[in-house]
C-alpha cells in the first residue's frame, strides 16, 4: 500500500493565493520533488515552514528539545526564504506577504501533523518523505535565490 502525505497533495494543488506572473516557479530538482514542479517558491518554502514548526512542536513535547530547536530553526529559515521571495516576487510589504503566506504555513502544519500521528518520523513515513522534499526545494533554491 502507498502512503500519501497530505503536504504533497497540498503541493499539487492551488492555495488561497494563487501563481502570479512575476513568482519564481519550482523548476524542479529530483524525481521526489517533480510533483512540486511549476508551483510558486515561495509557497512550497511556506508549506516546508510549517512541517518544520510542527515537528518542532511534536519533538518538544516528547522532551527531543535538541531535534525541536533544530527543526525550529530549519522551519524558521524557510519561512524568512518565503517571505522574503513573495517580497521579492510581488512587491509587497513585509506585513502583505506574511499574510499571503499564512495560509500555506497552516496547511503543511496541519498535514504534517497527521503525518506524524499516523506514521511517526521513521524513513518510510509521510513525513519523512515531505521533509525529503522540503530538503530538496532548499537544496534548488540556493542555486535560484537571485533569480
Amino acid at each position: 500500500m502507498r502512503r500519501t502525505f497530505p503536504l504533497l497533495t497540498v503541493m499539487t494543488l492551488a492555495l488561497a493565493t494563487p501563481a502570479a506572473a512575476g513568482d519564481l516557479l519550482y523548476p524542479g530538482g529530483t524525481l521526489l520533488s517533480e510533483g512540486a514542479i511549476g508551483k510558486p517558491v515561495w509557497e512550497i518554502q511556506a508549506e516546508c515552514a510549517g512541517l518544520f514548526g510542527a515537528t518542532s512542536n511534536i519533538l518538544a513535547s516528547n522532551g527531543d528539545t535538541r531535534g525541536a530547536d533544530a527543526a525550529k530553526a530549519q522551519g524558521v529559515a524557510f519561512f524568512q526564504d518565503g517571505v522574503e521571495r513573495l517580497m521579492r516576487d510581488r512587491g509587497v510589504s513585509r506585513a502583505a506577504a506574511i499574510a499571503a503566506a499564512s495560509p500555506a504555513v497552516d496547511a503543511g502544519r496541519a498535514g504534517a501533523l497527521q503525518s506524524i500521528r499516523s506514521g511517526g518520523f521513521g524513513p518510510r513515513s509521510g513525513w519523512n518523505t515531505a521533509r525529503s522534499i522540503c530538503l530538496d526545494v532548499a537544496d534548488v533554491y540556493k542555486g535560484i535565490r537571485y533569480r
